[in-house]
């Protein structure tokens, strides 16, 4: 939907003509002049563990100016686009990693908050508009009335924080309008049923004589992201993050103003921050050519270069029958899921876990995501559809669970019953026959020795993704074989350590360092113990496992 307003457009006010003595020229404006600010705050050279990594966003650059990504209610993603300041396009999209997004057509629950400008009104004015968001097409409602939108001045980029038991719900957006310090500032209002209050100023902790602009909240609604031109920058319009204070339960506050400091801000433009989780940041920058682009600010491990070498990672390039079904995807309703990762061991949340949908089917994935402080995750997936979810941490493993959730929950936000538990020492159950060591059968086994949908293949490789968050903090990796009580001990701890060498070599294969491997057998030394009501075939299928434990510096 071609309408939003995306930047204020400087308009002077229509007046009464009036004599020259009782019009006397208007004062100047205060003076917008911003200091330098040349801190580096993010490490994004060296190779220690954990660090920062700015990408560009893939599907968020290119020709003309993709200004940044914003949420759009629980369920939904926007690009926001366009050839000029004026005017931008809203897309729904989805992140199909911390790096990509793709073309998704999302629904969300309720209106959302947008900026526009309607075509019967002038360019600097903008106002807000309820919009709905249905099957990937966004409608502007009718633009909120006064005291929210008043005519002429700039209006716009709204962000609601939603009511909860620390207080009521509250829009802060950017106005020119009367009583700003200079430029755009930002403001906020209450609401009351179903009228806004009348807005307030958020003072000159967070607003200068320069524009202040894009605010959001992170993850956390402890703190605030915004542009500004003022305070002290690297150049232009720099992102700032202030503290979230609730004072009362119809009022907010901000206080503590920080640069977010290089190399995030630049000499150019960085505009539309949006912090999804505590380890993401979007933004806006103009740093390349001059047109914006999107760009990521997120925690990596560069260790993995060397840990797992590139080329020898599978294809990425996508094949015909992938794009057919990654459309055939893109067009179902969307949903958003709420899950939480915990520690298997003690139970505690596991913050910062990476956590990730695919197809079941294709393995292609949908959207990714990290754990919060609280070890909770958002994720958006498509409905009737198998998804796998998985987590996993470079200090611990990995859990996967696979769900559909029906057509008719579409736009709900679904609970996932079970946590995602992510264990210490992780058993890789390849269902290997009998007497075999090196023909398993396709799918792995669960803890009771039940065949799972997960190929061997597709277990192996998320090892090897969690083999590449654990980094320079992994030593190494134990690998022990065991086996069933079929043939005798020396013949078992033989066939063990076959089935190690086995899983070492695909794991070599798949790029992993083989000085990073030891591999040991136990045989039938350490068999599980036999359960209750267990038949003897069962139970030898849960004997036949690979062990392995990591070694943490």
């Amino acid at each position: 939907m071609a309408c939003a307003a995306l930047l204020c457009v400087a308009c002077a006010a229509p007046r009464p003509d009036r004599a020259a003595q009782d019009c006397p020229p208007p004062p100047p404006p205060p003076p917008c002049a911003p200091t330098s600010f040349t801190t580096v705050l993010f490490d994004t050279s060296s190779a220690r563990f954990p660090h920062w990594k700015i990408s560009i966003v893939d599907g968020a650059s290119g020709n003309g100016h993709q200004w940044g990504l914003m949420p759009a209610g629980r369920t939904a993603t926007l690009l926001v686009n366009g050839d000029n300041a004026g005017i931008a396009t809203y897309h729904t999209v989805t992140r199909t990693s911390v790096t990509s997004v793709d073309t998704a057509r999302a629904s969300a629950a309720a209106p959302v908050m947008l900026t526009c400008v309607m075509p019967d009104r002038i360019m600097g004015d903008a106002a807000i508009h309820p919009a709905t968001i249905s099957n990937g097409t966004v409608t502007f409602g009718e633009p909120l009335g006064r005291p929210v939108n008043l005519d002429v001045y700039w209006d716009g980029h709204p962000v609601v924080v939603p009511a909860s038991a620390q207080g009521s719900e509250i829009m802060v957006f950017a106005s020119d309008r009367p009583g700003s310090y200079g430029g755009t500032d930002l403001w906020y209002t209450v609401r009351n049923g179903e009228a806004w209050s009348e807005p307030v100023n958020l003072g000159p902790a967070v607003n200068t004589p320069c524009d202040e602009l894009s605010p959001s909240f992170a993850s956390d609604g402890r703190k605030i992201l915004f542009a500004s031109a003022g305070h002290a920058t690297a150049g232009g319009y720099d992102i700032f993050q202030a503290a979230v204070e609730r004072p009362r339960k119809d009022s907010i506050a901000l206080s503590d103003v920080r640069n977010i400091g290089l190399p995030v801000n630049t000499a150019a433009d960085e505009l539309f921050p949006w912090m999804p989780s505590d380890s993401i940041l979007y933004y806006g920058s103009s740093q390349r050519s001059g047109d914006f682009d999107v760009y990521v600010l997120h925690r990596v491990d560069r260790v993995m270069e060397r840990r797992v070498k590139k080329d020898t990672l599978k294809d990425d390039r996508k094949k015909p029958e992938d794009i057919a079904r990654r459309e055939e995807l893109a067009k179902k309703p969307r949903t958003t899921i709420k899950g939480r990762v915990v520690n298997e061991k003690t139970s505690e949340p596991v913050v910062d876990a990476e956590v990730t949908a695919r197809d079941e089917a294709s393995k292609q994935v949908l959207s990714s995501t990290r754990t919060d402080t609280a070890g909770d995750y958002t994720l958006s997936v498509p409905t009737d559809t198998p998804i796998e979810v998985s987590a996993q941490s470079g200090k611990l493993f990995y859990d996967r669970t696979v769900t559909t959730i029906p057509k008719e929950q579409a736009n709900d936000t679904v609970r996932m019953e079970k946590p995602l538990h992510l264990p210490i020492t992780l058993f890789l159950r390849v269902n290997f026959p009998t007497a075999i060591f090196d023909a398993p059968y396709q799918n792995t086994l669960d803890s009771n020795g039940t065949e799972t949908s997960q190929t061997w293949q597709s277990a192996l490789d998320m090892l090897v993704r969690n083999i590449e968050l654990s980094g320079d903090q992994l030593q190494r990796l134990i690998l022990i074989g065991h086996t069933d009580d079929v043939d005798t001990d020396v013949n078992n701890l033989k066939l063990g350590r076959q089935r190690v060498d086995f899983i070492i070599d695909q794991l070599v294969q798949r790029g992993v360092d083989r000085s990073l491997l030891e591999g040991r057998s136990a045989g039938e030394r350490l068999k599980p113990d036999k359960r209750k009501g267990e038949s003897l075939d069962q139970w030898r299928k849960r004997s036949r496992r690979v062990e392995l434990v990591k070694i943490l510096r």
